[in-house]
């Protein structure tokens, strides 16, 4: 949101809807975050669309990410519970020693836009919002104390291949993902955010009508423009709408 704030990148406000994942496919543990985001955003009477080839450069949201995130946990730090094997990162210098590294680490932050339609990447996010760790199809076997189940390898090109556990295990790493009570799995943010989405969202779908009405209008019209430099075709025509007032 502080990057699309910016004029540089867009200048406007965005909708962010995030939900919290935290399994992989063999229910180790791996919180992540999967977010949709608007390609696009509102600015006082205008929807304003992304002039980039996606909003943000992928290394631009990395180290604004990383930089956010590591000033978080140092302020956090007091408040943290350490397992005792890292109850040394209490003492404060060790605790920066301990950060140094991850500011020198290159991050990982995955940015794309959408294969296919909106509403394809909200049914693929949607299927997050309430699934457990593991389907009772992945199970194949309960026996002997032993619970045999499907996972896909990732790490070998997305195989299935066969785990077996001992119930314990199993168990253990399952209610590693069962959520505290009253925990927030999916949060709305900026144009999506409970407070405004109601008053807001139905002025961006306004704008956003017209925006297409008036981007078909002037395809129609327009002859094909090349650029005098160099003679390509991959032009774009810009425009700003008028404020209502």
């Amino acid at each position: 949101m502080d990057l699309a704030k910016d004029p540089k990148w867009l200048g406007a406000k965005i909708g962010i809807t995030s939900i919290l994942h935290t399994w992989g496919s063999s229910m180790e543990y791996h919180p992540h975050i999967h977010s949709i985001v608007t390609g696009g955003g509102l600015y006082n009477d205008q929807w304003i669309e992304s002039k980039h080839h996606y909003l943000f450069k992928v290394q631009v949201l990395t180290n604004l990410f990383k930089g956010k995130f590591l000033n978080l946990l140092k302020k956090s730090h007091s408040r943290l519970i350490f397992p005792e094997h890292l109850i040394h990162l209490k003492d404060f210098q060790q605790f920066n020693n301990f950060l140094r590294p991850l500011y020198n680490k290159d991050w990982v932050t995955y940015i794309e836009p959408p294969k296919g339609s909106a509403e394809n990447v909200i049914e693929y996010l949607g299927r997050y919002s309430f699934r457990v760790a593991i389907s009772n199809e992945r199970i194949k076997d309960i026996s002997n104390g032993t619970i045999t189940f499907e996972y896909k390898d990732y790490k070998d090109n997305g195989k299935i291949k066969i785990m077996k556990l001992s119930a314990m295990e199993f168990l253990r790493r399952f209610f590693l993902h069962v959520l505290p009570k009253s925990f927030t799995k999916i949060k709305h943010y900026g144009l999506f955010a409970n407070s405004v989405k109601k008053k807001l969202l139905h002025q961006c779908k306004m704008l956003i009508q017209r925006v297409r009405r008036w981007k078909r209008k002037t395809e129609r019209v327009l002859p094909e423009w090349k650029c005098p430099s160099c003679g390509s075709l991959h032009l774009s025509f810009c425009f700003f709408l008028p404020n209502r007032s």
